[in-house]
């Protein structure tokens, strides 16, 4: 790591501390620095049960799902060699998100049932995309992946017959059920992504590189698509599909610090952790009592990133991920 990327880590990880500590004295009803110390040692007070049971569950769950899916789109943009490839516009996250809802109707016994549907659903969508020949093509996988996500939406809306939909994509109403399965299934797939980064450095170079070396550029590909994927349909199951973070938090940090998926990684869960925590801690304080979904904040801030960075690039292959 360079002295120039250290400094860029040293200003995610204070950004994260001092937005963690607004988002636990901020909400419907303030609480100041010595009202959050004080009622740590006052369990059954009225300011205890507002930390510690809605807002700290929701602080972690934003964390790490912030982490996931920043992380997911950096695996997707490797493999796929597309800056702006992500779970979220491919179709991955509303096919996850679509096959909760089905299990929510039809297999309301099934144990773990809403982290099962949307891996199945992330399977079949993931399958789709890669079939053919959108993987070989910048153009053709947006395309197909854009066309997936609208598919699966559009079913979601059929199934719940034009009822408002089952997830809201929000952290609001969190427990610490949700956010301690969040973070079970959030730290398996982040350690493994940390552990296999340098995989993600080996597509950088072409197909025939690779095999001309032994590598099995199939087996590395794959298994960086399924850990993409499971971090994001982890997500998904949770909290709802949440769009964006997974492009705009790699491409930033490909700029910050360099090109290294062994740095990028990292950085990118750290400012991807930040960028939810910011997002959620936003929307539920800028019109209190009411709140914007994270989903909302989120492509209000994503939106405008992905047209910009479109504007700005000499096309997909004019926006290098390597």
């Amino acid at each position: 790591m360079t002295k120039h990327a250290g400094w860029w880590y040293g200003g995610v990880l204070a950004l994260l501390v001092l937005t963690s500590l607004i988002a636990l004295m901020a909400g419907t009803e303030w609480l100041g620095l010595s009202q959050v110390t004080w009622a740590v040692s006052h369990p059954a007070s009225r300011a205890f049960v507002t930390i510690f049971s809605l807002r700290l569950p929701r602080i972690l769950s934003s964390l790490i799902c912030g982490g996931s899916l920043a992380v997911a789109g950096a695996l997707f943009q490797a493999v796929f060699r597309n800056p702006i490839a992500d779970p979220s516009i491919l179709g991955i996250s509303s096919a996850a998100d679509f096959f909760k809802l089905g299990g929510a109707l039809l297999l309301p016994w099934l144990p773990g049932r809403n982290w099962l549907m949307a891996l199945v659903g992330g399977l079949i969508a993931l399958t789709i995309l890669t079939s053919g020949r959108a993987l070989t093509d910048p153009y053709r996988l947006i395309i197909v992946g854009v066309a997936l996500d609208a598919t699966f939406v559009g079913l979601q809306q059929l199934l719940s017959s034009g009822a408002a939909a089952v997830s809201h994509s929000t952290f609001n109403g969190l427990t610490w059920s949700d956010t301690a399965t969040l973070l079970g299934l959030g730290v398996v797939g982040l350690v493994a992504a940390l552990i296999l980064a340098p995989w993600a450095n080996y597509l950088k170079l072409t197909d025939s590189a690779l095999k001309n070396v032994g590598v099995p550029v199939n087996v590395l590909r794959w298994t960086l698509l399924l850990l993409g994927m499971y971090l994001a349909v982890s997500v998904t199951a949770v909290v709802g599909t949440i769009p964006f973070v997974g492009i705009v938090i790699p491409n930033v940090a490909r700029r910050l610090v360099g090109h290294d998926y062994q740095t990028v990684l990292p950085f990118s869960m750290l400012a991807g952790a930040w960028l939810m925590l910011a997002a959620d801690t936003l929307g539920r304080t800028v019109i209190v009592p009411s709140e914007i979904s994270a989903a909302t904040m989120m492509a209000v801030i994503g939106g405008p990133f992905v047209i910009i960075l479109l504007q700005r690039g000499r096309g997909f292959h004019g926006m290098s991920t390597r």
